[in-house]
């Protein structure tokens, strides 16, 4: 579009209508500008690049685009045909404000700005102010631009403010439980039906806590790329069926009517995270739904995909909100009906779990008052291999086991400790690995849990230091940690740990771990 056709359209141009044929023709020379085509969606310039360069569109369209941190964009503003857009300090060569990228295919001309500073001094019959004008409306363009970044900034840290006060509510709510419900315990006076009531309480608010705490940690494994799943095939019907049983028996379903329906379908996936999946959902749908509603859950084969359908007749999603659903700290302007409000991470975790496992969800709803439906799209397996039975009950020692716990905490190993000796087991305790060393080497115990985070030695040094030691293959060797990420579970495996349990520690695991015969290869839970 060279020559003729950019002359006529900078003859017309109101910022450069004052130029003379002569001058037009100089600003499209090559030595001056630069003549380039861009198919839909290419980068014409990068947000932070630095340039001066004023930029014309012959044909088409572009748009100024910023990112929002979460691997999307927002659009600041559309360019069409004939505008004008390039540097916010032009002559200045500030970092650019924004990315510019062709939304439709596109012809630009680049007009460089040091072209044209030499032009202004080697032609003082070219008029400066033609340029000044062009450098104030481009200032004017991206200041609008600013403007816009600067409010979807604001937006992203009201956010995240939000979060934290949300955050702190739902932190103290069962912290306040757990600590009066202690408190009256505390007091001795309470009937053996009223202390039963008071420790149902704390175990229940427990598990709020523990939840609200893998759910943040999950997150930010998840957003760091750091999650791994550990596949198999899975039969998804009895997967949520086992996952509505256990909402059920954590309480959480007793004021509405949950109903499943569907067929046995297998799919290749991570048995946790694949529950994540549906209690997230399970916990959605009762959340926005009145006392009496209703949560219908449905299993289906749709070529060669396995749908998970949840439908809730609860306070339904506003249009405007159903793009928004799925992002981190945001509940898309929707009132729980139910007792916790959460943290607004419980979606963005099914999206990010189901994408993991190469599916895709969705929500839709009719609008307030109607109801929303989620909708989680997997690959199907062609076929169940090694599909795991029912959970095992916790199995009974047939003989006590010598359990040696090490840890730098001591209400930790306490509360260890008795748990143990309720169960019939003998119990010692070390509080740090060089003393749970020394009493390996003496007392030879069956059992050794042990902290990562010690002070002196970690815990993969004890496990090394144990597995190194004539007989150390005898042990059965547990890691207890904070740490769950599939690379802490690998580290403690390959330190010589026979399983990884996080916590808050999972009692029926344990004491299946506990009475195991002798050393062998155990699940990382």
């Amino acid at each position: 579009m060279k020559g003729l056709e950019w002359a006529e359209l900078l003859r017309q141009h109101p910022l450069l209508s004052s130029l003379d044929d002569r001058h037009v023709y100089w600003l499209v020379s090559e030595d001056v500008s630069t003549e380039r085509a861009y198919a839909p969606g290419a980068v014409i310039f990068q947000e932070g690049d630095e340039g001066d360069s004023i930029f014309l569109i012959g044909s088409g369209s572009a748009e100024a685009v910023l990112g929002d941190g979460r691997g999307q964009t927002i659009l600041l503003s559309l360019m069409l045909t004939g505008e004008t857009f390039g540097e916010m300090a032009f002559f200045e060569g500030k970092p650019r404000s924004a990315t510019v990228r062709a939304r439709d295919g596109c012809v630009v001309l680049e007009i460089r700005g040091q072209e044209l500073r030499r032009l202004a001094d080697a032609r003082p019959d070219i008029e400066l102010g033609v340029l000044l004008t062009v450098s104030e409306r481009l200032r004017s363009k991206n200041e609008q631009i600013l403007a816009l970044h600067l409010k979807a900034v604001e937006g992203a840290n009201r956010a995240k403010d939000e979060f934290f006060a949300m955050l702190g509510h739902e932190l103290r709510n069962p912290l306040g439980v757990i600590s009066a419900a202690i408190h009256v315990l505390n007091t001795g006076n309470d009937s053996g039906e009223r202390a039963a009531r008071l420790r149902e309480m704390i175990a229940r608010q427990t598990q709020h806590l523990s939840r609200l705490v893998d759910d943040l940690l999950d997150v930010s494994t998840l957003s760091a790329g750091k999650l791994t799943l550990e596949r198999r095939s899975e039969d998804l019907r009895e997967l949520v069926e086992r996952s509505l049983s256990s909402f059920r028996e954590a309480g959480r379903a007793a004021q509405h009517v949950i109903c499943l329906t569907g067929e046995s379908l297998f799919v290749n996936g991570d048995r946790t995270r694949l529950e994540q999946v549906v209690i997230n959902l399970l916990d959605n749908a009762v959340k926005y739904t009145p006392p009496g509603g209703r949560i219908d859950i449905s299993i289906a084969s749709e070529g060669r995909e396995a749908v998970l359908r949840v439908r809730d007749t609860g306070v339904g999603i506003p249009d405007e909100s159903l793009p928004l659903i799925f992002d981190p700290f945001l509940q898309a302007n929707r009132t729980p009906v139910g007792p916790h409000a959460g943290l607004g991470l419980g979606l963005t975790l099914v999206k990010r779990l189901v994408e993991m496992h190469g599916g895709a969800v969705s929500a839709s709803s009719s609008g307030p008052s109607r109801g929303s439906e989620f909708v989680v799209r997997l690959p199907r397996a062609p076929h169940a291999i090694g599909a795991p039975g029912a959970a095992e009950a916790r199995p009974a020692p047939e003989r006590a086991r010598h359990v040696l716990i090490v840890d730098d905490h001591p209400e930790v190993r306490e509360v260890l400790r008795l748990m143990l000796e309720g169960w019939g087991h003998q119990v010692e305790e070390a509080e740090t690995g060089e003393r749970g060393l020394e009493i390996i080497q003496h007392s030879r115990p069956d059992v050794v849990l042990v902290d990562i985070g010690l002070p002196d030695l970690d815990g993969c040094s004890v496990a090394r230091a144990v597995r190194s030691t004539r007989g150390g293959d005898a042990y059965v060797l547990v890691a207890i940690t904070g740490y769950g990420a599939g690379a802490d579970r690998r580290r403690t495996s390959d330190a010589g740990f026979d399983a990884h349990l996080t916590k808050p520690v999972d009692e029926d695991e344990l004491a299946r771990i506990i009475v195991s015969e002798g050393r062998r290869p155990l699940p990382l839970i």
